[in-house]
């Protein structure tokens, strides 16, 4: 942006003005008319008229350059510069086929990156990882500070892409396997599950002590309500489309155990309004930007009018010895 060391040094765009008006002035007050002829002034030629025109137009401009150079005009620009590394945070995302269920707006897997988005367009210094799960589990995207491909990966991701099934436990092995080698201050795995642990060879609980020998926090989030609900979805292998009714209700204890062995805490969400009140509780708590500061610099381009207004002033001078023929 275009800062100004001596802004009031423009004051002076408004000096030819004040000069013309008083000119004006004077000039109507005592002027005496002394017609030499009846006849009408001989026409200008267009060219020289042109040049005129031109010539007033790159004086004035020359003039302005002039004024803004006085000005001390120089382009600031301003930075965030981070003092220490922000925490680091691994999303852990169910993906089997019962998050298609639609007790939630549209569904549940839908509702969950519509809040997940909103929870990294707050971030600002932290590292962001996502894992996937379902029968199996995967590193969709590695930590990383570039929040949009956080958001890309996790726009990719339907009920069923990695099976039918529910491997918790390989889920946060995942998580824990990436940020075990962080030398973050502050390591958090969030998990966002719908079910039970049902597939998978690696027990859940044993996932979560692990993530603590490291140094990381496990909250877990219990997304969806209790009864039947009804889900369909496009099975991402075949294309086959599937629906039926799908008996929701698992057990909360579980998650809270799973929550406690991994030092974190448990949140129910039953509603949209409960998942981003979970969410807001864990940025708030958990995921405090770090330390920064604001460093300004200031760039001169005062030899810029400068060089503009000498131009300029040099071309209206040119103009006026070209279009000087041209006068009756």
């Amino acid at each position: 942006m275009l800062v100004l060391d001596r802004p009031w040094a423009l004051l002076g765009l408004a000096l030819p003005l004040v000069l013309l008006a008083l000119s004006r002035a004077l000039g109507a007050r005592g002027a005496v008319a002394f017609p030499l002829s009846g006849g009408k002034a001989p026409k200008v030629p267009v060219p020289f008229s042109a040049l005129r025109a031109a010539r007033a137009a790159a004086l004035w401009l020359g003039y302005s350059c002039a004024v803004l150079a006085a000005s001390g005009p120089a382009i600031a620009s301003r930075r965030v510069v981070y003092l220490e590394r922000g925490a680091e945070a691994m999303l852990v995302l169910d993906v089997s086929p019962s998050m298609a269920a639609s007790d939630f707006e549209p569904t549940r897997l839908d509702a969950a990156k519509s809040i997940i988005g909103d929870f990294l367009a707050a971030r600002r210094n932290e590292t962001v990882g996502l894992v996937a799960f379902g029968a199996e589990a995967a590193l969709v995207c590695p930590p990383t500070a570039d929040y949009g491909s956080v958001a890309s990966r996790l726009e990719s991701l339907s009920p069923g892409a990695f099976g039918e099934g529910t491997a918790i436990g390989s889920g946060i092995a995942t998580a824990v396997a990436h940020i075990a080698r962080s030398d973050s201050s502050g390591k958090f795995i969030i998990l966002l599950t719908d079910g039970e642990s049902n597939a998978g060879a690696i027990d859940p609980k044993t996932a979560a002590r692990a993530a603590r020998r490291f140094g990381a926090e496990l909250s877990v989030v219990g997304i969806g309500s209790s009864g039947d609900v009804p889900v369909e979805y496009a099975d991402p292998r075949t294309g086959e489309k599937r629906s039926g009714i799908y008996r929701s209700g698992f057990d909360i204890r579980p998650m809270e155990e799973l929550a406690e062995a991994g030092g974190g805490s448990y949140f129910p969400a039953a509603s949209r309004d409960e998942l981003a009140k979970a969410f807001s509780s864990l940025s708030d708590r958990s995921l405090a930007p770090a330390r920064s500061r604001t460093e300004g610099t200031e760039r001169s381009v005062a030899a810029l009018f400068l060089a503009a207004a000498l131009v300029l002033l040099g071309a209206s001078r040119l103009a006026g010895l070209a279009g000087g023929g041209g006068r009756p």
